[in-house]
């Protein structure tokens, strides 16, 4: 399996690729998968916690900082493992690595999130798809189901892909 740095530029790559065709009319849609929330709601979240989990990692980022700041920085600071060795206190004594998994994992949900909200292809890349589940089934239910994270899973069919398993154990109804 490849790093973390290859993981995030896979969700970033698709991030990128979904995030790009957002037009003018895109912006005021709901979200399908937080109807509450409009496409706007979703990329400003998106990039709040990019940014904030950027930070705790070593990036030079804050909530507010867009995207074209946000990729740079956030790449650079996985690229240097000297960034992911340690816990973050901000959330919860969790090891860096761990820090590392869930922004990676937040880009590649809302990825889909944001592509079932504009109609692009929500097909998600296999391998960061694959580490990001593995890594969210480690995680202490508590943490994971908690207000600021995923809702409570839903059931995934015996055959169901990975993406598909990814997303019914967040919650996400596909």
């Amino acid at each position: 399996m490849s790093g973390v740095v290859d993981m995030w530029q896979q969700a970033a790559s698709k991030w990128n690729e979904v995030s790009g065709q957002i037009t003018e009319a895109d912006w005021e849609k709901p979200c399908a998968t937080c109807p509450e929330w409009t496409v706007r709601d979703l990329v400003d979240h998106a990039m709040h916690w990019q940014a904030q989990g950027g930070s705790a990692l070593g990036a030079a980022t804050s909530p507010g900082d867009d995207w074209s700041t946000v990729e740079p920085a956030l790449q650079a600071a996985l690229a240097d493992p000297a960034n992911l060795e340690g816990t973050v206190e901000a959330f919860g004594n969790m090891p860096k690595q761990a820090v590392a998994g869930t922004v990676i994992g937040d880009l590649l949900i809302h990825s889909w999130d944001l592509a079932r909200a504009i109609g692009a292809d929500d097909t998600l890349p296999q391998e960061a798809t694959a580490a990001t589940l593995m890594g969210l089934q480690r995680m202490p239910e508590d943490m994971i189901r908690s207000e600021s994270m995923f809702g409570p899973a839903l059931e995934a069919a015996a055959d169901a892909s990975e993406q598909d398993q990814l997303l019914a154990f967040v919650g996400r109804q596909v």
